[in-house]
């Protein structure tokens, strides 16, 4: 069983405003803080994965849950 957690309404409402308006944002992976431009977000078997364009400007599919803002 996935240890998922539901993102809060407002962190999807964030992402969905940022990818309407082609904005970055500031937000934390891994305990680096670092600034994305999402692209997309997507549900699948059940979990939220943002997809995002990185600092190097590299694509990234990512476990929303694993984004803090």
């Amino acid at each position: 069983m996935s240890n998922y957690q539901r993102i809060s309404c407002e962190a999807h409402s964030v992402y969905e405003l940022a990818i309407m308006r082609g904005q970055s944002i500031k937000v934390t992976i891994d305990e680096k803080t670092q600034t994305i431009q999402p692209q997309d977000i997507t549900t699948k078997s059940g979990e939220e994965f943002l997809i995002f364009i990185d600092e190097k400007g590299e694509k990234q599919t990512l476990r929303a849950d694993k984004v803090a803002l």
